[in-house]
């Protein structure tokens, strides 16, 4: 006991000091960017006054003289600068001292502030969180960690790949790239070679190809009627296989968290108590189910509030009604959540269901016990 609690502790020392060491590196590797880069040695704020636009909505305004110290040019080695702001923070943000930033130099030969750099905080953040994850889950971590780097890898690539072949229809190229994904993640934290793993990517394929098919057909059926594609953002392509493409990557993550909950407990259960029958085990499946998806839909839901807070507090300060403001900025948003919650009931019957045709090791016990 003692020996696991001294490991602990040591590990925990090791990922402060790897976490300490990464947060130092990024706040001395301002020579590996070509942009310039000066870190504030010195601000002076002053108000300037006030805007308000048609619709009365007041923000105050201010002025800030930075002194930088540039660290990645010979010259010059220090400059001022001057930073304008407002107290919305939607166009530009303060600096503070100690902060690094971008700079931009005009053809005049006037410096500006680009950007924060903002690397030496989530870099070192994303180590301390992947330091916790092998902490508390051991060697599962690891696959973890695995299997989201390459999920990360294969989004850029079918990003690349959709830029690459402008022509390309986006719904096709996101149902491989979630079908790959799937198995990737799954045979990586479950393993290949587990007969649980392919049964819960056949579920979540059957269920997301469900989900899909259903919708297709509600469109289809409604000609597209209360679909606002034209509020979509920055769309350059077809806007209904972009929508079809952004559902499909929503309800595979809903539906394969439930899957793989479902499935797993269904394992575990027969496992544990091989007497108990198909029925049996469809109702234990079903209770799981029962359990699960209410509280997902309201995840789904509230990571959607969330995702659009921003700018329905926009809309209603511009003075725009509820309805325009749902129309513009929350009816893609809904419509996307309503679909993957169809996904997650679908999710429930559909796992059972692959569960019992899948169920080896149920079929070898009742064939031992019939001989």
């Amino acid at each position: 006991m003692r020996t696991s609690t001294t490991k602990n502790l040591i590990y925990v020392i090791l990922i402060l000091v790897i976490t300490g060491l990464t947060a130092l590196f990024f706040q001395v590797n301002s020579n590996l960017y070509k942009q310039p880069i000066g870190r504030v040695t010195q601000v002076t704020t002053q108000a300037t006054g006030s805007q308000v636009d048609q619709f009365k909505n007041r923000v105050k305004t201010y002025q800030q003289t930075v002194t930088l110290r540039l660290l990645n040019r010979q010259q010059p080695t220090r400059l001022k600068v001057t930073n304008y702001y407002d107290a919305a923070q939607g166009m530009n943000q303060p600096v503070k001292e100690g902060q690094q930033v971008f700079l931009n130099q005009s053809q005049h030969g006037h410096w500006q502030i680009d950007t924060i750099k903002r690397d030496g905080i989530w870099v070192p953040f994303l180590v301390l969180i992947a330091g916790i994850l092998i902490l508390v889950l051991g060697p599962r971590a690891k696959r973890t960690l695995c299997s989201l780097g390459v999920n990360i890898g294969l989004f850029i690539l079918f990003l690349w790949l959709s830029g690459l072949f402008p022509n390309v229809n986006l719904f096709y190229l996101f149902c491989f790239f979630s079908a790959l994904a799937t198995i990737v993640t799954l045979g990586l934290v479950l393993g290949f070679k587990q007969e649980r793993t392919w049964t819960i990517v056949a579920a979540v394929l059957t269920t997301t190809l469900l989900t899909l098919a259903l919708a297709a057909l509600v469109f289809n059926l409604l000609n597209n009627r209360g679909i606002y594609f034209e509020h979509m953002e920055y769309t350059s392509q077809d806007p209904y296989q972009l929508l079809m493409a952004m559902t499909v990557i929503g309800v595979l993550g809903a539906v394969m968290d439930e899957a793989t909950d479902i499935t797993t407990t269904l394992y575990s259960v027969r496992q544990e108590n091989p007497d108990l029958n198909r029925k049996q085990l469809a109702v234990i499946g079903r209770q799981v189910g029962q359990e699960i998806f209410g509280a997902l839909n309201n995840v789904l839901f509230l990571i959607f509030i969330a995702e659009q807070i921003p700018m329905t507090v926009l809309y209603f300060q511009n003075g725009n009604s509820w309805p325009f403001t749902y129309t513009a900025n929350l009816s893609i948003g809904m419509i996307q959540t309503l679909i993957s919650a169809i996904g997650i009931v679908l999710t429930v019957p559909v796992s059972i269901g692959w569960f019992l045709v899948l169920d080896h090791g149920h079929l070898k016990w009742l064939q031992q016990k019939e001989n």
